[in-house]
């Protein structure tokens, strides 16, 4: 008898863990989704907006688009949801958040190709993807993961699985941090950018930016992915790809580029290449090779300055 009640009590002791660490892992996964300390939780707290433009790419855009410059030569009202780090199978998965399960609205999507190796990429990338995993148990997320592997299901299934190996992200500091907000954006909490004050160019960048898209042979899955939410949500994209610093120049870069315009132009889209526009000036440049605040006026500009003159959108009198 006094076997059977061990038994018992180490069977509900047992359960009773289980459920008590699963409540505990829905309680910081809670914390974590309200919070807005990093770029993917502000923007996935972005809901039922409304916005003339929306910016879409990695760190080039993110650090490279004016918005508040764009705003002010359009009349337009805009939001940058580009993210440093991410590749665009990311990029593909936010899309699909903030327009189709948070049913935000924009009359234009700005996408930025700022990577022309990376547009047929479907790899993952521990900088985007890792700032992704308070939302692992939404649909939309889980199934962008769940073909890279068994890792994925112990990161959805297991309780501080994701958070134990992302724990630089996801430690007891930001943890503290939905309390007592002591740590700062990095960020833009208005237009959503980040810019780079530095007028000096740090030289850590030194390699030749290859300009290919692969248009021949790519599959560009994710891409397509975020063309078919544009369709579904009756936004127009506009694609473009901002200066990369140390553009490749040659016959077949160039020839790479008009390629890659028609495929753009062929599927019903404006491709703008500003890739080699401030090709080696480096005042223009910061950190590994992003645009500084200077660089990103200037080129933010011209890029309005074309997509009005071009009549891609309508802008608004200010």
């Amino acid at each position: 008898m006094l076997r059977k009640k061990k038994i018992r009590y180490l069977v509900f002791g047992t359960l009773a863990a289980f459920i008590a660490i699963y409540l505990l892992d829905a309680w910081f996964e809670s914390r974590y989704q309200k919070d807005t300390l990093y770029k993917t939780q502000w923007i996935i707290n972005k809901k039922n907006q409304e916005y003339d433009y929306v910016v879409l790419g990695a760190s080039h855009s993110y650090v490279g688009f004016d918005i508040e410059l764009a705003n002010k030569v359009s009349g337009l009202n805009g939001i940058n949801l580009s993210l440093d780090g991410s590749l665009i199978g990311t990029q593909c998965v936010l899309a699909d958040l903030f327009f189709n399960r948070n049913k935000n609205k924009a009359k234009y999507l700005f996408f930025c190709l700022d990577n022309p190796d990376g547009l047929n990429s479907e790899l993952l990338s521990d900088i985007g993807d890792g700032r992704m995993m308070p939302y692992l148990d939404w649909p939309e997320v889980f199934s962008f993961y769940r073909p890279y592997g068994i890792k994925w299901y112990f990161n959805r299934y297991v309780p501080y699985w994701k958070y134990a190996e992302y724990n630089y992200y996801w430690g007891p500091h930001t943890f503290a941090n939905t309390y007592m907000h002591f740590m700062k954006n990095d960020f833009d909490t208005v237009s959503g950018s980040r810019y780079d004050y530095g007028d000096r160019y740090d030289n850590t960048d030194t390699a030749l930016d290859i300009v290919d898209y692969e248009e021949d042979t790519a599959e560009y899955k994710y891409f397509k992915k975020v063309l078919e939410v544009c369709k579904q949500n009756n936004v127009k994209p506009i694609l473009f790809t901002w200066p990369l610093g140390r553009a490749d120049t040659s016959a077949v870069a160039k020839q790479n580029v008009v390629n890659f315009t028609n495929y753009a132009k062929n599927l019903g889209y404006d491709f703008i290449y500003l890739g080699d526009y401030l090709n080696y000036q480096f005042n223009y440049f910061g950190t590994k090779g992003h645009l500084n605040k200077k660089g990103a006026e200037l080129t933010t500009r011209k890029f309005m300055d074309i997509i009005i003159q071009q009549g891609l959108i309508s802008p608004k009198a200010n």
